[in-house]
């Protein structure tokens, strides 16, 4: 079935020039606009009969005049549902029923109705059928819902009817509305024009045996009729107007109500809850009575635990005994971050297991800073065995195939899936070290599933509360809670009292690393110092810090060193340059790791009565 084509009547210019765009194309679009300009409406009389139930019988008699611009038939609009000035929380509504056409022309006369938007879109015709000319129709159909009881002066019930709609799209003449009511009427008043008007219309009249006639030489597209007629109280029996609901922010909210301030205090309950939960499972704990960083002697009594105090570490000069790059920054904030990862490589470097290689700058990419990793392929380091798994998951993830050589910047899909792994296989080894109970990891993960399905629930929750009572509020409380518990769970992973001690081993070395001065280093350890504090450093955040102590060492000649894990754009002792040059790959690596990872991823008419004002309307055309 068509639709009828609806003119931007306020914007004439545009639409004639669309319609001359369209016209010069052929459009069929062009020629339905041509074919409303040229339709009218020579007779438009309405009758209708009030019944004291409240139900209105409408009968239209219409004379259509398609001219020379064939047509299947007219159409109308009928006002189902209408928004309520005075009463946000519900639409008035009006029920059609028995809706019929006929045509004494001749012309075909079948029905079909559409319901969009509010309103109730009538088609009389057939559209495998086009008609020209004059064509005579008349449509009924029953109405309920428009009566006031109650609502004039001195309690008087009222008919406030938008008779004929303002959205016509054609002109129309020789209007006429008849009314024949239950009861004598004992007012009346009639206006006319465009929405909003209060223009009185040319010819209104009433009788006492309930009787009234309104009529109107022509009305121009865009104008309508509306009609008010008061009856003595109780004609109607105190019928109510058929009301819906009507959703808005505030009732679906509760606002106004004991809502917001019940959503309010079990929202702030439910975080209280939170925060309190969240404090007692993410506590560090730690042994009683010893200095921090320090753990019993086996056999040792006396010495029980309790909650971390926190507290000032002292400074440490070399790393945790038996504790890896990579598992001190898991360790360190709980997270097995890509620099983690990075550190671990740069580790495994110094230990002889790969080479670092600077790719110079007439072979990389775009003149990109670039390395080669090289596997070692002989000596001890060429076998992998007895290193920790996920060293050994780093290294298989760099080296995946027989190619013993590999650019940073062209790690594959095989090092993505290894850097999840590797991450996993972090978050075991601080488990297996028994610095925290459960994988932090998975304690987070659990934490922020539960308040999923609480922030979900909660919607649920919120949605059923505020379509059902309009206490929309009291289910937010629930959101917030869920929400507050995804936020706790990164406060919830907790050290053990062994994973706290070491912690402070950790943030002691830490300190030193981020706060060393070249005159302060121990410069006969040579490449020891720094080679092998470096990863550490990575793993902490500082490797600018503390490759910059030694570029700043080596500028003033007081370190001469040559890795052989590392190989600059310029062989031999390393200058400043040198230093610098590792920090830029300590940067780059992490930058790599970090995109490998990532990339796997709803009144009275009588005062200040005007067209519109009423209930009903609606409009028309030809189609």
């Amino acid at each position: 079935m068509r639709r009828p084509i609806l003119l931007g009547r306020l914007f004439p210019l545009l639409a004639v020039a669309v319609i001359a765009a369209l016209a010069l194309l052929g459009s069929p679009t062009a020629a339905q606009a041509d074919a409303e300009d040229a339709w009218s409406i020579e007779q438009y009389h309405v009758n209708a009969v009030v019944h004291p139930e409240g139900t209105i019988d409408v009968t239209i008699d219409m004379t259509f005049d398609f001219a020379d611009e064939a047509g299947h038939g007219p159409f109308l609009t009928l006002v189902e549902r209408q928004e309520i000035p005075d009463d946000p929380d519900h639409y008035r509504v009006l029920e059609y029923t028995g809706i019929t056409a006929s045509s004494n022309s001749g012309a075909p006369a079948d029905v079909h109705t559409e319901s969009d938007d509010g309103g109730l879109i009538v088609y009389v015709g057939d559209e495998d059928q086009e008609v020209s000319g004059a064509q005579q129709y008349t449509i009924s159909y029953t109405v309920a819902g428009v009566p006031n009881s109650g609502a004039g002066a001195d309690g008087q019930d009222e008919i406030f009817w938008n008779v004929i709609g303002s959205a016509w799209e054609v002109p129309m003449s020789d209007v006429l509305v008849e009314i024949d009511g239950p009861h004598a009427i004992r007012d009346a008043a009639c206006y006319v024009g465009p929405v909003g008007s209060d223009d009185i219309c040319s010819n209104a009249t009433y009788r006492s045996d309930g009787t009234a006639s309104f009529d109107e030489p022509a009305l121009g597209s865009g104008e309508g009729l509306t009609i008010v007629l008061a009856y003595e109280a109780g004609t109607f029996g105190g019928i109510e107007p058929i009301l819906d609901r009507r959703v808005t922010w505030s009732n679906f909210f509760g606002v106004g109500t004991f809502a917001p301030w019940l959503g309010l205090l079990l929202g702030g309950g439910g975080i209280a809850a939170v925060v309190v939960r969240a404090r007692q499972r993410g506590r560090d704990r730690a042994h009683l009575g010893l200095t921090p960083g320090l753990t019993p002697v086996d056999g040792a009594g006396g010495y029980g635990e309790g909650a971390a105090a926190g507290g000032a570490v002292a400074v440490r000069f070399t790393p945790p005994d038996g504790v890896t790059p990579g598992a001190a920054g898991t360790l360190l904030d709980e997270v097995a971050h890509t620099h983690d990862v990075t550190a671990t490589i740069v580790d495994l470097a110094v230990r002889g297991y790969l080479t670092i290689e600077e790719v110079p700058a007439d072979e990389s990419n775009d003149g990109t800073p670039d390395w080669w990793l090289r596997r070692t392929l002989t000596g001890p380091q060429a076998s992998w065995e007895g290193l920790l798994p996920f060293e050994e998951t780093i290294l298989r993830g760099v080296f995946p195939g027989s190619d013993p050589t590999v650019r940073m910047s062209e790690l594959g899909a095989e090092f993505a899936k290894s850097m999840t792994r590797t991450q996993s296989k972090l978050y075991d080894r601080v488990v297996e070290r028994g610095w925290f109970r459960n994988s932090p990891q998975q304690v987070r993960n659990a934490w922020v599933a539960v308040g999923g399905l609480i922030l979900v629930g909660g919607i649920g929750a919120t949605i059923a509360l505020g379509v059902l009572t309009g206490w929309g509020f009291a289910g937010l409380a629930v959101v917030l809670t869920g929400i507050a518990v995804m936020i706790a769970a990164s406060f919830a992973p907790a050290r053990t009292a062994d994973g706290t001690a070491v912690l402070a081993q950790t943030l002691g070395f830490k300190q030193y690393l981020e706060t060393a001065e070249a005159d302060q280093l121990r410069f006969e350890e040579g490449e020891d110092i720094f080679s092998r504090y470096l990863p550490f450093a990575i793993a902490f955040g500082v490797a600018e810090h503390w490759a910059g102590v030694f570029a700043e060492a080596a500028a003033a000649g007081q370190v001469r060193m040559q890795p052989t894990w590392y190989v600059g754009a310029t062989p031999g002792l390393w200058t400043a340059a040198a230093f610098t040059s590792v920090s830029g790959f300590a940067s780059s690596a992490s930058v790599s790791v970090g995109a490998a990872v990532s990339g796997t991823s709803g009144a009275s008419g009588f005062s200040g009565g005007s067209v519109g004002g009423g209930v009903g309307g609606g409009g028309g055309g030809g189609w």
